[in-house]
């Protein structure tokens, strides 16, 4: 006896997640956007899998966040998607394993495949590279068994990544290749019984990263380091009258001032990648999350630094907090990214500087204020402010030496010897 085709149970979809980094904009016009050789691999795959499966829509094919913004509640729309994919399509590269908001997605996914282990065999796992990985042996321990290549992929694709084969118009037909295998696996995987059955939603805003603590690669593991990171900047509900919402989110970690230059990603995910690639693992919050510890000498356990939007200082509250911060001695590193392509900062300026002077006296030295006028200049200057932090914290820490009285320092002792190999 038949099934029609109106009594057929839907599909489990999309077939599959195509986890990726996202690559900063290049400051000039003319630079190309790097994401969008993305979202032509995704939508080759997709193109594939429509070919060879039933599927009626490239969305049931495949899922990437090239159309989430900062407005659409995009935690929710990936946390549904993640819950609902039958594969999990990572591409690897040097930027995708520092990338908090990847490692949360690999998280996500492999929650499913702990809750149902009888479907949640590693090959519900596909990783891709996208360029390539110089160092294997510095992956996280959750990708250490998982094979990213094999010769179905072509002689090519282990030297280049995807992104080498699509860049180099000679090398057309070992992408192809690389892109059918990469269908075909990604099909395979989809098909194979039992699937890796749904899952509610995860509460995203809680996951943690696969790929750092615990899961951090075993060549970081010893060199990291905390780093307090904290974002002083107002909420939505806490916006000054008639303030532009744009830039913010529903809490102060989804602040970006840069709104137009990176599709909406909070600037706090750009720290803490930047963070994450110098050794340091960052510990994030907003200023009231951070305030009293701040305050009472909390910033002598770790190198801190404080990004702060200027518009803070226009509720009461919030700038007295600052202020209070602003006047230690052992104060965060403070950043203020300070877009005038805003036209509400550029019209509110002197009065802004005159509110930073006042609750962040400027100092010389590794404390003192940064402008920063653009996302690329951000990303620029964040290694020198992570490493003025670091200094200011291992200079301004007490030592605490062990007790009785110290021993004399060694000297090398004068002998007739040493004198006769004098030249």
């Amino acid at each position: 006896m038949s099934v029609s085709p109106a009594s057929e149970p839907a599909p489990q979809v999309p077939y599959f997640f195509l986890s990726y980094a996202h690559t900063p904009l290049l400051s000039s016009r003319r630079g190309a956007n790097i994401n969008l050789w993305v979202e032509r691999l995704f939508d080759d795959l997709c193109g594939h899998l429509l070919a060879w499966t039933a599927l009626r829509r490239d969305s049931d094919a495949g899922f990437m966040d090239r159309d989430i913004r900062s407005g659409d509640r995009w935690p929710d729309q990936l946390a549904e998607a993640l819950a609902t994919c039958r594969v999990f399509v990572p591409l690897y590269s040097p930027r995708y394993f520092a990338s908090v908001e990847c490692g949360k997605e690999w998280s996500a996914f492999q929650q499913r495949l702990d809750l149902h282990p009888e479907g949640g065999a590693p090959t519900a796992i596909v990783p891709a590279l996208w360029s390539p990985m110089r160092e294997p042996g510095g992956l996280p321990e959750c990708a250490h068994d998982i094979q990213y290549d094999d010769a179905a992929f072509g002689p090519r694709y282990r030297q280049e990544g995807f992104y080498g084969l699509m860049k180099v118009t000679s090398m057309r037909s070992h992408y192809q290749r690389a892109t059918l295998a990469l269908a075909r696996r990604i099909m395979e995987a989809a098909e194979r019984l039992p699937p890796v059955r749904p899952s509610a939603p995860p509460d995203y805003a809680s996951l943690t990263s696969a790929f750092h603590g615990e899961g951090a690669p075993r060549s970081d593991k010893t060199a990291a380091r905390r780093l307090r990171l904290t974002i002083a900047a107002p909420d939505l509900s806490h916006l000054p009258a008639d303030r532009r919402t744009e830039p913010y989110g529903h809490t102060p970690q989804e602040w970006n001032p840069y709104y137009s230059e990176d599709g909406g990603r909070p600037l706090a995910m750009h720290a803490m990648e930047l963070a994450l690639s110098h050794g340091l693992l960052p510990e994030i919050g907003s200023l009231s999350d951070h305030a009293d510890r701040l305050a009472d000498g909390g910033a002598q356990d770790a190198p801190s630094v404080m990004i702060v939007d200027p518009w803070i200082t226009a509720h009461a509250d919030s700038k007295a907090s600052l202020g209070r911060i602003g006047r230690l001695d052992r104060r965060p590193v403070p950043v203020v990214p300070w877009n005038l392509g805003d036209p509400q900062t550029a019209g509110a300026e002197h009065e802004l500087k005159r509110n930073l002077r006042d609750t962040l006296p400027d100092r010389t030295g590794p404390q003192s204020v940064s402008h920063v006028t653009s996302l690329e200049q951000f990303r620029r200057n964040m290694p020198k402010i992570l490493g003025s932090a670091t200094r200011n914290f291992f200079r301004t820490t007490p030592t605490y030496p062990p007790p009785g009285t110290p021993e004399p320092r060694p000297r090398l002792k004068h002998t007739e010897e040493t004198d006769d190999k004098r030249p």
